[in-house]
């Protein structure tokens, strides 16, 4: 995990910007540091040793008010520029990796949506203290101290050699601690990652779950990964307060030497009084960027961690081949010896079938067997790992996605509506006749809704009501391709034979294949593909 990363400043030109900003701020902040350190060195000397008044010490007096002055306004404009880059590097980033990873995987993350949703919302969160406080003390470490050293050895040599030979200590600590911290930080946003998912699945689930009892075996999970992440936070804490010590250790004895030699040549009468307590001054802020930046380190640890995620997602090669040619129209689909395989093993293995429009053809098999992976293929929301998935012979890999999908209907597994009027969500800009909806409507069994009813919070709709309305936009305009996922699930038994008698009545000149567990809607298939549970074995 390196302190600035090059591909950070590389993909969101607001970071470089800033970057330079907090250059010519921490030039102008050393400035001010000097300047302030002069006058104030100055000022004890005339007073003390010169004894002249302290109301002639106007210059002195002024200086010191506007180096005051001038630093935190620095201050206030680093930190309020690191948050408004951290909302402009955070929208840029965000915006990106949600089109690549949409681009690249159009049929989602099955592996890991839970840390997605982590990278992209709390890990980007995490950015504002890398931006806010981390990076300009980055820069101010680079910047103050090299002003600093360069004016003390034009004044005292021998205070600048102290400081160049004692500056190592903090990097080093830093550095040695750092590496702790960057392990414990990766380790926790893991475990943050794996919350995050795990949360999801179970929110998905919570109607199976609560219909077999489940709920509290997942309870007990959810308690156990949080108490990991508790155990991680409290860990990369402890290292942080070690290395807040450790820090100040170093840079107290450093300054410690240099009071004690500048204190023997002052009394030996080798040294003025007024450019040994300008350095003196300066000392506390030699050290101090650096000290700060290393403290700061921890906290943007979790922005790194959640920026390294972003860019792995953002490496995503695409899962679909390069459009070669138009989509052929519905014909006989052919799967040759069709394989996927996730990261995590293979989802379907060696699948052969041969579909013909005016069959109904059932996806059977247990969860995890790769039923919704196989209608993923059928949308063109991915292409098999090998094998070929054949249109009246033509490779549908080769083929358009968008001109393939305009030619069939589908409902998904965890069907949506978009917010709105009903009849928007239904029509979904097709232009159908209040007539057409009406009809669908009543075919999918759905709930006898007006369609300017606005779905929301004023329209609450169960998982089954929004299933229906789901199918019955699905049926509203006829395809000669309809993919059904699961379309009986959370249903009750009416509604479901409902859904049932909807597609046994689908007419007999299109394509219907549907992947389901109900065994009276298979009984409703010409053709039943069986599909073994290879994905639950190989996680086995």
């Amino acid at each position: 995990m390196k302190p600035v990363d090059p591909r950070l400043l590389r993909e969101a030109p607001a970071a470089r910007r800033f970057l330079l900003l907090c250059g010519v701020l921490g030039l102008t902040a050393a400035v001010a540091v000097i300047a302030q350190a002069v006058a104030l060195g100055s000022l004890v000397a005339n007073v003390f040793i010169g004894h002249q008044p302290l109301g002639e010490q106007r210059t002195q007096l002024a200086v010191l008010l506007a180096a005051a002055i001038v630093r935190g306004a620095l201050a206030w404009a680093l930190e309020s520029g690191g948050r408004l880059t951290a909302l402009r590097v955070g929208g840029e980033l965000r915006a990106r990796v949600l089109r690549h990873v949409l681009a690249a995987r159009p049929g989602g993350l099955p592996d890991a949506p839970g840390s997605l949703a982590a990278a992209v919302v709390t890990g980007l969160d995490a950015l504002d203290p890398y931006f806010a406080r981390f990076l300009p003390q980055l820069v101010l470490s680079a910047v103050v101290p090299a002003a600093i050293f360069v004016w003390v050895a034009w004044h005292d040599w021998t205070s600048a050699l102290v400081m160049a030979l004692t500056l190592p200590l903090v990097p080093i600590f830093g550095v040695l601690i750092g590496k702790v911290t960057a392990r414990r930080t990766m380790r926790r946003f893991e475990t943050l990652s794996l919350l995050s998912g795990h949360f999801l699945d179970v929110v998905r689930g919570l109607p199976t779950l609560r219909a077999f009892g489940r709920g509290r075996a997942q309870g007990e999970t959810i308690a156990r990964v949080s108490e990991a992440y508790r155990a991680e936070t409290m860990g990369t804490l402890r290292v942080a307060f070690l290395s807040a010590l450790v820090l100040e250790l170093a840079a107290t004895l450093s300054i410690a030497v240099i009071a004690v030699e500048i204190g023997v040549r002052l009394t030996d009468g080798g040294m003025t009084l007024a450019p040994a307590l300008a350095i003196l001054v300066l000392a506390p802020e030699f050290y101090g960027p650096l000290r700060s930046a290393a403290a700061q380190f921890h906290a943007s640890a979790d922005g790194l961690a959640a920026a390294g995620r972003l860019f792995e997602l953002l490496d995503l090669e695409p899962t679909l081949a390069a459009v070669e040619e138009p989509a052929p129209p519905v014909g006989t689909i052919r799967l040759e010896d069709v394989t996927v395989v996730y990261p995590r093993g293979p989802a379907v293995e060696d699948v052969s079938a041969t579909l013909v429009p005016g069959q109904r053809v059932a996806l059977a098999g247990p969860s995890g067997a790769g039923k919704t992976t196989l209608l993923s293929l059928l949308l063109r929301l991915a292409d098999p790992t090998s094998g070929r998935v054949l249109v009246d012979g033509v490779d549908l890999a080769r083929c358009d996605p968008a001109g393939w999908r305009a030619q069939l209907a589908w409902l998904p597994q965890r069907p949506r509506l978009a917010p709105g009027t009903l009849r928007d969500a239904l029509d979904d800009g097709r232009g159908l006749t209040d007539t057409a909806l009406l009809a669908a409507m009543v075919r999918a069994g759905a709930p006898p809704l007006s369609l300017d009813a606005v779905l929301g919070e004023r329209t609450p709709l169960s998982a089954g009501e929004i299933r229906r309305l789901a199918l019955a936009r699905a049926l509203a305009l006829p395809k000669p391709l309809l993919l059904l996922d699961e379309p009986t699930t959370s249903l009750d038994p009416a509604s479901a034979d409902t859904v049932r008698d909807a597609i046994a009545a689908l007419p007999r000149d299109g394509l219907v294949v549907f992947a389901t567990h109900d065994p009276e809607l298979i009984a409703l298939a010409d053709v039943v593909v069986e599909l073994a549970p290879r994905l639950r074995e190989q996680v086995a």
